[in-house]
This record gives structure tokens, C-alpha cells and sequence, in this order.
């Protein structure tokens, strides 16, 4: 896929490289925009990086209750950010293609509401974090880490 932020060529690539000096290099950013930067960081590395084993549903839960994001590219997104795996082609299927809106989405509102950068911040993105997928009770789960995601291995005793 052409034109990523992952690639350094993104739509808004000046203003994210802006922006980023918001996010500090550990824990909540000290501005709203910066813990949406923050936000959009975290799924775009997940994405790149880790195949969206880690759970990241408070990433995209905080960008649609903040309005920065549409419900669309949340509903393609979510299913994929409490530990399921992405199997995708990354070239420019539905979900990558979402989690790139979700970036311009966000870069675009902090545009439109310059406030955000200097309004401070008062919550971390994992406060909207929902709980992992759930594993059906009637199998027993023991869960190891391979190539750093987190696996199950599953059994019907």
C-alpha cells in the first residue's frame, strides 16, 4: 500500500511529525491531542508491528468518543484491538486501509480544533480499553507467547 504513515509518507506526514512531539516517550500525554497522537500511534503500531495481537480497544474506543474518528472506521477497526490476530495482505485491504483513515481522521480533527493541542489531558487512552476476547468455557486455555504475540493453545478435556 502506497502513501502510509509507517512508510513516512502519510497524508498529513507533516503534521503527524509535528504533532507526535505531544506524545511523551512513556505513559498519557500531558495534551488531548497528544493522547490522540498517542492513540493513533498505538494502533498503527500494532498494526505494523505486532499484527494487533496486544489489545488496543482503548486506543479506538477514546478516538470515537472524542469525535475523531466515524463509527464506520471504528466498526472495521474494533473487532481486530482486544488480541485477535490480523492475517491480512497489508495491501491496502479494508482494515489497513481503516487504520490509515483513523490517522488522517484524527490529524485532520486536531487540525480543525487546534485547541486540543495546548487543552490539557486528564485521561489515558487505556481507560476506555475493553477486556480481551473471551474464550468459550467449555475448553480449557493455557496461553504462551510465540514471536510476541500472546497464543492459546486450547484443550477439549
Amino acid at each position: 500500500m502506497e502513501n502510509t504513515y509507517s512508510d513516512e509518507t502519510g497524508a498529513y506526514q507533516k503534521d503527524y511529525d509535528r504533532l507526535v512531539e505531544l506524545v511523551p516517550g512513556m505513559g498519557e500525554a500531558n495534551t488531548i491531542a497528544g493522547e490522540m497522537i498517542r492513540a493513533i500511534g498505538k494502533l498503527g503500531y500494532e498494526l505494523y508491528n505486532n499484527g494487533m495481537c496486544n489489545n488496543s480497544s482503548g486506543a479506538v474506543n477514546m478516538l470515537r468518543d472524542k469525535n475523531a474518528i466515524n463509527q464506520d472506521t471504528w466498526e472495521t477497526i474494533y473487532p481486530f484491538t482486544r488480541g485477535r490476530r490480523y492475517e491480512g495482505n497489508y495491501n491496502g485491504d479494508s482494515f489497513q486501509l481503516a487504520v490509515e483513515s483513523s490517522i488522517d481522521q484524527t490529524i485532520r480533527y486536531i487540525l480543525d480544533n487546534p485547541e486540543l493541542e495546548t487543552t490539557p489531558n486528564t485521561q489515558d487512552m487505556f481507560d476506555w480499553q475493553d477486556d480481551d476476547e473471551k474464550d468459550d468455557d467449555d475448553f480449557e486455555v493455557e496461553y504462551v507467547w510465540i514471536n510476541g504475540c500472546q497464543s492459546n493453545i486450547i484443550s477439549t478435556d
